[in-house]
């Protein structure tokens, strides 16, 4: 069984898809209307807020099995 053509198709298609990768533009690299990232950063602020949001019940539980925990044991 000779498996050096599939291994190298694989090969090269791996090398071609990294190249693609590392050969696309960025943002930062290009112009960015000032009203556009005053959007993004609102955007990305109320992103923020609502992860925080969700984060602090999770916390508030947390804590309370592991008080409830703590306090059994002893």
């Amino acid at each position: 069984m000779n498996l050096t053509k599939p291994l190298r198709a694989l090969l090269a298609g791996l090398v071609l898809t990294g190249s693609l990768l590392c050969a696309t533009p960025t943002l930062a690299d290009q112009a960015v209307n000032p009203e556009v990232q005053k959007a993004d950063a609102q955007r990305e602020q109320i992103a923020h807020r609502e992860r925080m949001l969700l984060l602090f019940p999770a916390a508030a539980l947390g804590i309370t099995i592991a008080l409830i925990f703590f306090t059994r044991r002893k």
